[in-house]
């Protein structure tokens, strides 16, 4: 356990605030550090001469904060946060240092078609005119260009169902202010993408997490949280959930279409990941038209930096979006969509996401065979996997020891909504490795720090 005693001197407000934000202080600074036990709230109360309850409100806090977590009959542990700018920033850590906790596309000998693609735009007669301003909901041929993008069998979609927007994360702010005022109540599955977490808390939203099985959120669960409360969206990812890279039933999408039908609530479908071949189940906005926003783009497919998506969205509701999308950035970039949907009308996307999507297999194969023996949801083609760890690790402190090892992958808190997971994870990607020798490199260090174990269970002993 840490002899951890906060310096509350001096400090202002409620005594369960100030230890929340010494706490704070303490591990910016470095004094506390992933894996460190916090003093039982009994012995705390005792030194800092507070009731028991001030304490318990202060872990509490911490914890709301993902500072800490809390672990029956374990205690209180010391998290160190990821924020989003450190789940996509490598470019400062020591050299060698193999990276896997963003998850962008593979690479594949494909992408270099992009670069002609580039030069044509630039050449071409409508350069100048994509530098002017354009309808909020982007030019008619660059929806067109998406709605042939995302269209698959048992899925037609048309140009007048579709918004332009700054990639699929703008997709996904764009559908939540188009349905939601702030203090409105929205749920998703316990495990989820951090991005909606942290637009949730800039909307002003409520947001709390399902309970799940491998199929995704369970309905019995939704369906309580619609009773409860007043719903008014879910978020999901049914293809290569993030994080465990599972795909969702169809089954499972029909059930959870009907909960929403029945109470009116709004899905938003983010198909980031998604394989746009066919292979996957339709998506739950086939089953849910009049309420079901379907939000896919270019970045995890063809291209991160393009950051241009498309949002389909039920008719009723694209007035809305339009202005969403004036709000918060205008307009999606003209260049940048215009490029998109050159790659797109050429069909160089398709065969870059298709090279993506080929080395993706071969890379999911690799990691598979890697963790063989331990406990991970990793679908085949997937851009990353879920590892969980066995006792005693924790997954802050895993990430902590990997990333000494020179190997950064993300810990399974950032993606946790409300409830906690029995056992913790870290998220493990492929795509950040320049090659796939780098690759095995990075997944040896990961198997051999599982079969060594935690030091911080002995140190913490007393």
């Amino acid at each position: 356990m840490t002899n951890w005693t906060p310096a509350l001197e001096g400090t202002a407000g409620p005594r369960y605030l100030a230890i929340a934000e010494a706490l704070a202080r303490d591990v910016a600074a470095g004094r506390l550090k992933a894996g460190d036990r916090l003093p039982t709230h009994r012995d705390l109360a005792w030194h800092l001469g507070v009731t028991v309850g001030t304490v318990s409100r202060a872990y509490a806090e911490a914890e709301r904060r993902g500072l800490t977590s809390g672990e029956v009959g374990r205690g209180t542990f010391v998290n160190v946060p990821v924020s989003s700018d450190q789940l996509h920033r490598w470019h400062d850590a020591p050299p060698g240092t193999i990276h896997m906790r963003s998850a962008p596309p593979m690479p594949c000998p494909e992408e270099s078609a992009i670069a002609g693609v580039l030069a044509r735009v630039a050449a071409g007669p409508r350069a100048m005119e994509m530098m002017n301003y354009q309808p909020q909901r982007g030019l008619l041929e660059h929806r067109q260009a998406g709605a042939s993008w995302l269209s698959r069998e048992g899925y037609a979609v048309t140009a007048e169902q579709i918004a332009v927007t700054a990639g699929a994360h703008h997709g996904v702010l764009v559908a939540l202010a188009a349905v939601t005022r702030p203090g409105d109540h929205i749920v998703s599955d316990s495990l989820t993408y951090p991005g909606v977490r942290s637009l949730a808390r800039m909307l002003g939203l409520r947001l709390d997490g399902l309970a799940r099985d491998a199929d995704g959120p369970l309905p019995d669960a939704f369906e309580e949280a619609c009773r409860t409360h007043d719903v008014k969206a879910i978020y999901l990812c049914p293809n290569q959930h993030n994080p465990t890279s599972l795909t969702m039933p169809d089954a499972r999408r029909r059930e959870l279409a009907a909960i929403a039908r029945r109470y009116e609530v709004a899905v938003i479908e983010d198909d980031t990941f998604g394989s746009l071949d066919g292979s996957e189940p339709a998506p739950i906005a086939a089953h849910l038209p009049e309420l079901g926003f379907y939000i896919a783009g270019v970045s995890k497919t063809v291209s991160p930096g393009l950051r241009t998506g498309y949002i389909v969205a039920p008719e009723r509701a694209l007035g809305r979006v339009g202005s969403a999308v004036h709000s918060t950035c205008w307009m999606a970039c003209p260049l940048t969509a215009e490029i998109a949907a050159e790659l797109i009308r050429s069909g160089v996307a398709r065969k870059v996401a298709e090279g993506r999507k080929s080395e993706a297999e071969a890379r999911s194969k690799i990691a598979r065979e890697a963790f063989g023996g331990w406990d991970f949801d990793c679908s085949e083609g997937a851009n990353f996997l879920w590892l969980r760890l066995p006792e005693p690790w924790r997954s802050s402190e895993f990430a902590a020891e990997a990333e000494r090892r020179g190997v950064l992958v993300t810990p399974s808190d950032p993606f946790m909504v409300g409830r906690r997971e029995s056992a913790p994870a870290v998220r493990v990607c492929f795509g950040p490795p320049r090659d796939r020798d780098t690759l095995r490199r990075g997944l040896a260090v990961l198997v051999d720090q599982l079969h060594e174990g935690p030091t911080y269970a002995f140190n913490n002993v007393v």
